[in-house]
């Protein structure tokens, strides 16, 4: 017997197509995936049925005005991005090329605690490209889960089956004042001190509510005065010496003497949260580098300046 036989014996099935039905699913729709033109959405559309045909199964669901994968479509696209993923890897080693490790992280993760430690990382992975990727948490997660992304930075409780994750550091938070205004601030009368401080952090999600709701209850007056997208951009108010911001502890490595104080603020602490390198072990299976990057990013954000954490 001639093994995948039932693969060759119909026609429907390519590289092509399994390429284009990954980027369907990585733009999280057929007519995003094409663009907007109407030529390649005729022609994605054409393969989609082709597949669907030649699996015997549906791939994809209409929900209102969206074309959404169903639970078959979802498994072939990860299929489909592990192994195609594998295969660029075989072609750049035969043709001597380095290989690519994409790694998705918050812009203060990114910028503060990856970017710095780059000469630690290219040491443990050398002859690799890297690609960075700005996200939030829960599309870094979707897109491990579909393996369009290699490795992300995220927090440990965001982290879902299949994937899994290794801990980095333990991220706690902080009050940057500029020295311009921290002069007169009193680390045993912090909390008089910020009923006058202007405020730049987040805009919004889990942390500012945290932040705000923890305030409250323990009577700290916040006056945030700016909210910003990313907590990057609030470190660059505490730089022009307009105001304080409430920012990850691991902004001290942009934010440190002479030009800003940080405190810690005691609402806050139990608000800690560990943080690691997640990744999808059915990537692994077909692109060991991923799984050499692991290791290599654990070692190399190791005493990152963060809390002192244990290995998960």
């Amino acid at each position: 017997m001639v093994k995948y036989e039932s693969l060759f014996t119909q026609g429907g099935l390519s590289l092509d197509r399994l390429r284009n039905f990954a980027l369907i699913a990585q733009a999280g729709g057929l007519s995003r995936a094409a663009g907007g033109d109407p030529a390649r959405m005729s022609l994605f559309s054409k393969q989609v049925k082709e597949l669907e045909s030649f699996f015997g199964v549906a791939l994809t669901r209409r929900q209102g005005r969206m074309v959404r994968l169903t639970e078959a479509g979802q498994q072939l696209a990860q299929l489909a991005q592990a192994h195609l993923g594998g295969l660029e890897d075989f072609q750049q080693t035969c043709q001597g090329l380095p290989p690519t490790l994409s790694v998705g992280a918050s812009n203060s993760v990114l910028e503060w605690l990856l970017l710095p430690r780059m000469g630690r990382l290219r040491e443990a992975l050398p002859n690799t490209l890297f690609e960075f990727y700005s996200g939030r948490t829960q599309d870094l997660v979707q897109r491990l889960t579909d393996m369009s992304l290699d490795l992300a930075l995220v927090r440990e409780d965001a982290v879902v089956r299949p994937l899994k994750v290794k801990r980095v550091a333990v991220l706690s938070y902080s009050l940057f004042v500029p020295r311009r205004l921290a002069d007169r601030i009193r680390t045993d009368d912090l909390k008089a001190a910020m009923a006058s401080l202007p405020l730049a952090t987040s805009i919004g999600g889990q942390f500012r509510e945290q932040l705000t709701a923890t305030a409250q209850k323990a009577k700290w007056p916040l006056r945030i005065e700016l909210s910003c997208s990313s907590f990057t951009q609030a470190a660059r108010a505490v730089k022009a010496g307009a105001m304080g911001a409430v920012l990850p502890s691991l902004a001290a490595v942009e934010l440190g003497p002479p030009e800003a104080m940080q405190f810690e603020l005691p609402f806050l602490k139990s608000y800690s949260r560990p943080i690691g390198v997640a990744w999808n072990p059915r990537l692994t299976e077909v692109r060991p580098l991923v799984e050499r990057a692991v290791n290599a990013v654990q070692k190399a954000l190791a005493g990152g300046g963060l809390e002192a954490s244990t290995p998960s």
